[in-house]
């Protein structure tokens, strides 16, 4: 019998937000049927495969509600349009959980993008909850697999994440960030000829931090989320720098745990994203510091 008395249906949507089993690599490289996924997501939060679903859909719904909220925004609009992207293009996503979030910045892209009037290229997000660097390494038989055109690459929050109680154990120096993150462009850039854009991490609340992790095995620094944000830019001067346009954040921009970015503050690192991205009229098309063809007519 399942106790459903372990979780709270809103501790459930939270879990769901973030937690997405088709991108888990192995399941990505011996795919299973939509129900195994929904099952394996139900035993896992002790409920049954309907709490599930119905979770994903209140997520799905908000999702479609805040991409309305965006569309209605004129600025928006344009700066949608102005996307250098083809139709026949695929655009991947690469992250950790802030990407993978269903309510992110990545999502509320897709869907807005899949609202207009004209065609519009394939948006995939492959970002794994509590990926660093090295992981994604790990995974690049998949990242291959999807076939980018363009790879929107954040990472870094995970890198700087500490494990033990007494002092803590970093999950990567800066050293080895920058040397997986310049593997990354090379494997993605010159092994699979994606367009590569580097994204900083974005900044924590160390305050929030401390006490939502204050009995917790695992913390972050936020002078390490900092230190690495300075080796994405040193890896790509032209990164898009998320961490110094979100340091000293508005409380109603990050969740209770001081890492995680709110809608609000997702909806932030989307128009951010998009002011480097979408191409003006006379502006130099570019993306992540490499260079974008123009669009054949």
């Amino acid at each position: 019998m399942i106790n459903t008395s372990v979780y709270s249906d809103e501790e459930r949507r939270h879990f769901l937000r973030y937690t997405r089993t088709r991108q888990w690599p192995m399941l990505g490289r011996f795919p299973v049927a939509d129900a195994a996924h929904t099952g394996l997501l139900a035993e896992m939060l002790a409920c049954a495969p309907g709490v599930v679903d119905e979770l994903i859909s209140s997520l799905e719904d908000e999702l479609r509600t805040v991409a309305s909220q965006l569309l209605d925004d004129e600025a928006y609009r344009d700066a949608i349009r102005s996307l250098p992207w083809r139709p026949e293009e695929r655009v991947v996503a690469v992250g950790d959980s802030i990407t993978a979030d269903r309510l992110g910045w990545f999502e509320l892209l897709a869907a807005t993008l899949t609202r207009g009037d004209r065609p519009t290229p394939t948006l995939v997000n492959l970002s794994v909850s509590g990926n660093t660097t090295a992981d994604v390494i790990e995974r690049f038989d998949l990242l291959e697999a999807a076939a980018p055109s363009r790879v929107l690459l954040m990472l870094g929050t995970n890198d700087a994440r500490a494990h033990g109680r007494a002092g803590g154990h970093r999950m990567a120096t800066p050293g080895e960030t920058g040397r997986n993150l310049l593997a990354l462009r090379r494997l993605l850039g010159d092994d699979l000829g994606a367009e590569v854009t580097m994204i900083t991490p974005t900044a924590v609340d160390q305050g929030r931090v401390d006490e939502f992790f204050a009995d917790a095995p695992v913390h972050w620094s936020a002078s390490a989320v900092a230190e690495v944000a300075a080796v994405v830019r040193q890896a790509d001067p032209d990164a898009i720098d998320l961490h110094d346009a979100t340091r000293g954040a508005a409380t109603s921009n990050l969740e209770a745990d001081g890492v995680h970015p709110t809608v609000a503050g997702q909806r932030f690192i989307l128009t951010r994203v998009l002011e480097r991205l979408s191409v003006r009229p006379g502006a130099p098309r570019t993306g992540g510091g490499r260079q974008v063809p123009a669009p054949s007519s």
